[in-house]
């Protein structure tokens, strides 16, 4: 079964003595301090620790502060190092970070506009903070180990029977309007104990390739994705349940338009697209039918396919005439939709899917920082994908290193079948020139 559930959140902070922080570290969660018994809060999360932070917490009195686990390996300062020095090191280590990042220029783009609207959601009520109660906080830190071939095969399991859940949901609500909240809460509390668990292999079972006219599937790994992109972005628990619901229910309405044309060895007609797109329609007026289900879950389900620029359907809406749910909800869906094949259209490596997706989101299209977070979930080289470094070796990308997402933890493949783990982080001349296909791969190992 997947691991129990997490520790108290209180349990996952540190105190630390102040002398001891490093600066040029941006909090990943908020800090307080160490000496209050009301948990005063310092710092919020995504601030920046600076000489002027620390010597305003010293006027104020303040010694020592309570780190979360997750902040505490880039904030402690080793034995030995003043603050001075490390702020010269981290200049260092910024300046050649910096450099690397020009070489992309289209997650520059994204970057640059995820940032304004970060500073623009201070300003408003904006979900894209992590607050407290972010289900972020209860994510392990990043692992520098393999899967668990035993852990891979039960997330695996327990998709296969939440496909099948999900398939009853589908068929009570066509047939008697109905649905089981009991088993939608059901799927939703195995989603929050595998991210807690394993982000990484959580994100590798939902964005696997899914076969046509699948849409119980679909809308189970579309949840999933959602659900970790809304957990990068901070949203809480019940904001990511109803991400979640809306995904899971979103081609209900399918089962009642003639989607058979999706089978077809040739290009859709402008009717027969026409005729797909009244689905959403349809859902939401199937789900209208249901007071369980909440309301914003409904909304995501209908906006799913619209977009940022006016260009999605069923009406065209825009930035913000659609809820920021169903914009995560769209990043989800057409990630999976473009790695999927179809008769009439083959699907795209996972890295190619994402490199659109970003072109997509630097022309307006999709939300910079939904997309942002998705690739802080799969990394620029999505979990799974094949791909090939500057030494001419090959590897499979096994993990995410969170906001260095052109930088994951691989496992370089040798032709005597051995797997050497290594972090793209800790090599400056190491680094994914490309992605390969399986194919490509396959060929490469056989032995000359």
């Amino acid at each position: 079964m997947v691991a129990q559930s997490v520790k108290n959140q209180a349990s996952q902070y540190t105190s630390l003595d102040i002398d001891r922080l490093r600066m040029g570290v941006k909090l990943l969660a908020p800090i307080f301090d160490a000496e209050s018994e009301k948990s005063l809060l310092l710092l919020a999360s995504g601030k920046t620790i600076t000489k002027g932070t620390i010597e305003n917490l010293k006027k104020r009195g303040i010694r020592s502060v309570r780190v979360h686990e997750r902040d505490l390996q880039n904030l402690l300062l080793p034995p030995g190092e003043s603050q001075n020095s490390e702020s010269d090191s981290n200049q260092n280590h910024s300046n050649l970070n910096q450099s690397r990042r020009r070489k992309k220029l289209l997650l520059q783009a994204v970057y640059a506009a995820s940032q304004k609207k970060e500073m623009d959601a201070q300003r408003t009520d904006s979900p894209w903070q992590i607050q407290t109660s972010s289900f972020l906080h209860e994510i392990r830190p990043v692992q520098e180990i393999s899967y668990s071939s035993e852990m891979k095969n039960e997330y695996r399991e327990q998709f296969s029977e939440l496909t099948k859940i999900t398939d009853n949901v589908y068929k009570q609500l066509l047939s008697t309007k109905q649905i089981s909240m009991r088993q939608i809460y059901g799927i939703t509390n195995i989603a929050f104990a595998q991210m807690a668990e394993d982000m990484d292999l959580f994100v590798l079972e939902g964005i696997a390739p899914i076969a046509v006219g699948n849409f119980c599937r679909h809308g189970l790994q579309m949840s999933s994705l959602a659900m970790a992109i809304g957990t990068q972005l901070g949203l809480s628990r019940e904001n990511l349940i109803k991400l979640s619901i809306g995904c899971l229910l979103h081609d209900t309405g399918m089962d009642r338009v003639n989607f058979q044309a999706l089978w077809k060895n040739k290009p859709l007609s402008p009717i027969e697209i026409l005729e797909l797109k009244k689905h959403p329609t349809i859902t939401y007026d199937l789900l209208n039918q249901v007071n369980e289900v909440p309301t914003i879950s409904k909304l995501i389900a209908y906006q799913i396919h619209e977009r940022c620029d006016g260009s999605g359907y069923p009406r065209g809406q825009k930035g913000h005439q659609i809820h920021p749910l169903a914009k995560i909800a769209s990043v989800a869906d057409e990630f999976i939709d473009l790695v999927s094949s179809r008769p009439n259209k083959l699907g795209l490596l996972p890295y190619q899917a994402a490199e659109k997706l970003v072109y997509g989101a630097s022309q307006g299209i999709y939300d910079c920082n939904s997309v942002r977070a998705l690739l802080q979930s799969t990394s620029l080289y999505p979990v799974g994908s094949l791909v090939e470094l500057n030494n001419g070796k090959q590897a499979v990308v096994i993990r995410t290193n969170r906001r260095q997402y052109d930088n994951p933890i691989v496992e370089i493949l040798e032709q005597g079948g051995l797997h050497q783990l290594t972090n793209l982080l800790d090599f400056d001349d190491v680094h994914v020139v490309r992605a390969v296909s399986k194919q490509e791969l396959q060929m490469s190992l056989v032995p000359n």
